[in-house]
């Protein structure tokens, strides 16, 4: 009886671990396919688009606020993508240090083309620092293995932006990544909680195909005065972007949907469409 006994739990002990030939090996050149979020990925949104975001007024406000031309200041041009957004548009190389001693995965590294920012992906159960701790453009990751998919979190991220709209993002948002191999595709699957500026969660998907020939691109960044203006002035719009309807009016739609929050995410908010009026030209 105790031998049975034995034998019907030792397949239950392996369910908490995780075997290193269950772990899928994610490193080399990814080349990115922009088959989702084409737009996203490329030109960038209109400014006032926000529809299907679940922002909240805070984020808003700051938004309609925000002008294109702060990435002009001198001071702006050469700070990199921060790390739950710069996957958008960029291929990537991946790769790890290994313990000569153990074997065993210490970190993985991603690089990405636009100011080549290097990330490291700590593996060794280290433990994330104070909340207080130094913040950078590409946070603090560590990963884990949940079968075949690394699952990593990232906190420590400096404020940067959700989109290239003046949409923010805060310095106390948690990054959760899943990278998922599927035969030569890599699935990169991004979710960002952040509670100063989100009423739920964001979450994001990127494909990217195996390019073992790929080179990262070289990005030596200088800085130059694009923009002439007095020191110290920080473009923005105190009192509201002037054009911030342009992108109703051009498509139609209604003012309530492209302002976007939560309600916007979901199929029941269609239903709602045909009630509101579209966005006229100098309307409130």
């Amino acid at each position: 009886m105790r031998r049975l006994i034995l034998l019907l739990c030792l397949p239950l002990a392996g369910l908490g671990a995780n075997p290193a030939w269950a772990q899928s090996d994610i490193v080399g050149e990814w080349e990115h396919r922009q088959h989702e979020d084409r737009n996203e990925r490329g030109a960038g949104p209109d400014i006032g688009e926000y529809e299907g975001l679940p922002i909240n007024g805070a984020a808003r406000y700051h938004a309609e606020r925000w002008s294109p031309s702060l990435w002009t200041v001198p001071e702006h041009q050469c700070i990199p993508h921060p790390a739950d957004y710069g996957p958008n548009f960029s291929s990537v190389r991946i790769w790890k240090d290994v313990n000569p001693l153990t074997q065993e995965v210490v970190a993985y590294h991603t690089n990405i083309a636009w100011n080549n920012p290097v990330r490291t992906i700590w593996m060794d159960g280290r433990p994330h620092p104070p909340a207080n701790a130094l913040h950078t453009w590409e946070g603090f990751s560590t990963g884990r293995w949940d079968g075949d998919r690394l699952v990593v979190t990232t906190t420590h991220m400096k404020p940067a932006y959700l989109r290239r709209n003046g949409l923010p993002r805060s310095e106390t948002a948690v990054l959760t990544e899943y990278f998922i191999r599927t035969g030569d595709f890599l699935t990169w699957v991004s979710v960002i909680v952040d509670p100063v500026y989100l009423t739920e969660p964001i979450i994001r998907s990127r494909d990217f195909h195996l390019n073992p020939g790929y080179q990262v691109e070289l990005y030596p960044c200088s800085i130059d005065v694009e923009v002439p203006r007095p020191a110290g002035e920080v473009p923005s719009y105190v009192d509201g972007n002037p054009d911030i309807r342009q992108y109703a009016e051009e498509y139609a739609l209604p003012w309530e949907a492209v302002q976007g929050g939560a309600a916007t995410m979901y199929p029941e908010f269609i239903a709602t469409m045909g009630q509101v009026a579209p966005a006229q030209e100098g309307g409130e």
